[in-house]
């Protein structure tokens, strides 16, 4: 075990992305938990950094009969897929539009419920931290990214409690800024990591956003 619970560890992660909070300076500042389990996280990082707080939901993409996500999606981005899992399991992006089409449309019902209905903050020329309750896929995280960078963020920085060593430097690249406070060589899941660590519900991820932003 590393840290208590997600919260603990997002008093932790806010410690370490203090100095962001002169971005907040004319609402230069936004902070997005990658949900649902990184919004427990979120929230204490935008609490201390005194930023409103958003949601970014991407989703898995899945060939039927493996368990292995083979890609993810995120809004209305086209979906990003893992190439070599694709070759391995001898299928074709196209074979996976069914997935692609009912995770898109997961992605539209977990934004419109998490914010109650509420649109999404925008990012552009603003400081985006996007924070995660763990970085062990390569896949959701990058996702994520590019999904925000879309946006055109003045400054787009990637934030979690963990981030396997591999995972980390895999992503390096796609942000301006990586911060991790614990690096093992191998996680291949967060949740060991934790002490008390739990599905986050649907409900428990709107009641975390629930009059925030």
């Amino acid at each position: 075990m590393r840290f208590l619970d997600r919260s603990a560890a997002g008093l932790q992660l806010a410690r370490a992305l203090a100095p962001f909070a002169r971005d907040r300076r004319g609402g230069g500042l936004v902070v997005l938990g990658l949900a649902p389990g990184g919004l427990p996280v979120a929230v204490e990082v935008a609490d201390a950094l005194n930023a409103p707080l958003d949601v970014a939901v991407v989703r898995p993409l899945a060939v039927p009969g493996h368990d292995r996500p083979v890609g993810a999606i995120a809004d209305d981005d086209p979906p990003l897929f893992d190439r070599n899992s694709l070759k391995n399991l001898g299928v074709t992006p196209v074979e996976v539009g069914a997935s692609v089409k009912r995770e898109r449309a997961e992605v539209h019902r977990c934004e419109a419920l998490y914010r109650e209905g509420r649109a999404g903050l925008r990012v552009q020329g603003r400081t985006a931290v996007l924070v995660s309750d763990g970085l062990t896929d390569a896949l959701t995280a990058r996702a994520a990214v590019r999904a925000l960078a879309g946006g055109r963020p003045k400054r787009l920085v990637l934030a979690a409690p963990l981030c396997d060593a591999r995972i980390a430097a895999e992503l390096r690249p796609d942000v301006d800024e990586l911060v991790c406070l614990h690096l093992p060589r191998y996680a291949h899941a967060a949740g060991p990591w934790y002490g008390e660590f739990h599905d986050i519900t649907d409900r428990e991820a709107a009641i975390l956003l629930h009059g925030r932003g």
